[in-house]
């Protein structure tokens, strides 16, 4: 097949499309989510103790989240300071041990005390297939985070 003809791409484009999609998989969350097999809590918070920030890139790894005050795994990512320094753009990755991870991504606010909100991008483990999305609030230091299940 040259450059210019597309009879293949034809052939082979039912393929591709039948992979990538995920079709009735996809499962919404709610702050009810019925799942007992894999909940995900509706309100968690993330201390900041593994993390730096160097002009407008910033980075975490391993930084630990609790809910109810029990920890219930990690989160890292990093975040990239837009034009106007108004928001970041960032990557989340929430590690849940023995269920997997769930990523998070979007925009978060350069103030304290805003909320903003990241989409469910991806899963693993029981968490495949799961979508939605998480208010993220930091408080005044910058040094916790409070997650919300929208």
């Amino acid at each position: 097949m040259n450059l210019f003809d597309f009879t293949g791409l034809f052939f082979l484009l039912p393929l591709v499309a039948g992979n990538t999609t995920r079709g009735s998989g996809a499962r919404r969350l709610s702050p009810d989510d019925s799942d007992s097999s894999c909940p995900l809590p509706s309100r968690f918070f993330e201390t900041a103790i593994n993390s730096q920030f160097h002009g407008e890139i910033g980075g975490w790894d391993r930084n630990p989240i609790a809910s109810n005050g029990v920890g219930i795994g990690e989160s890292s990512g990093n975040c990239l300071m837009l034009p106007g320094r108004k928001r970041f753009s960032c990557i989340v990755t929430l590690e849940f041990p023995n269920e997997g991870n769930l990523m998070l991504q979007g925009f978060e606010s350069s103030r304290a005390n805003v909320d903003t909100t990241l989409g469910i991008v991806g899963g693993t483990g029981c968490h495949e297939g799961k979508t939605g999305s998480y208010h993220v609030r930091a408080n005044s230091r910058f040094n916790k985070m409070t997650y919300t299940l929208a």
